[in-house]
């Protein structure tokens, strides 16, 4: 645990065609926001994303500007969502964050906004986060 809160962003990673119940999908989410009130964890925003073909591509390169739609990668993971969240405890958000995973299976990545110290980074293993 870091004495100093510091602001994280939530990745959320997955197959969207791969949830098992989107209701119950959207009710981890709600836990999950109050969990976090609970604990000190202060929830500064968030989206679900819309599907990666909605998207729009910016690529430069040595002809200049060039946009696309897409992205059209066969990728199985794509970023679906993400919350910003301040907290001095990023190994018990990404305790809290587990639920998240129990009907929308997929990698949760909690990675610091920039410009913050090194240190934050959390130092907690595969299993303390699972149990």
């Amino acid at each position: 645990m870091t004495s100093t809160p510091h602001t994280w962003t939530l990745l959320l990673w997955g197959d969207p065609d791969a949830c098992l119940d989107l209701g119950a999908s959207y009710a981890a989410h709600e836990r999950f926001a109050a969990d976090c009130a609970a604990h000190g964890h202060e929830i500064l925003g968030g989206e679900e994303l819309a599907s990666p073909t909605a998207g729009r591509l910016l690529r430069v390169g040595a002809d200049g500007p060039e946009l696309s739609d897409g992205p059209f990668a066969e990728l199985t993971e794509q970023l679906g969502g993400f919350y910003l969240i301040r907290t001095a405890d990023p190994d018990g958000l990404l305790h809290l964050a587990a639920g998240l995973l129990e009907n929308d299976p997929g990698t949760i990545e909690l990675r610091p906004v920039g410009g913050q110290d090194a240190q934050a980074a959390p130092t907690a293993d595969a299993a303390s986060v699972a149990s």
